[in-house]
């Protein structure tokens, strides 16, 4: 088995990867979610509606991630082959960074 990784950042792109992998939507449902929010396709452009329906999405997704409980958040580490996790999340206009 490969060496973990010493600390994993979880941003879109690796949500976004754990939403097309069956094992992670399997243990953690909420990531669906993210493809719900994807695919629906509605504003002309102008408004930006779907960029931010996807942003919010993401942002759920990683409040969520933040408030699982400490064996969830070790399966997500071990999944993951990580040591360490990390989210920056955005709550009301400021971001903070949570490491576990």
């Amino acid at each position: 088995m490969a060496e973990p990784t010493k600390l994993m950042i979880i941003e879109e792109s690796v949500l976004v990867a754990m939403a097309g992998n069956p094992t992670f939507l399997k243990e953690f449902p909420f990531l669906s979610g993210l493809k719900l929010a994807e695919k629906t396709k509605s504003g002309c452009g102008r408004c930006n509606r779907s960029s931010s329906r996807r942003v919010n999405a993401i942002n759920g997704i990683k409040s969520s991630l933040i408030a699982m409980g400490v064996e969830k958040k070790q399966r997500l580490k071990k999944m993951l082959n990580a040591e360490k996790v990390r989210i920056r999340a955005a709550n009301n206009g400021r971001v903070t960074e949570y490491t576990f």
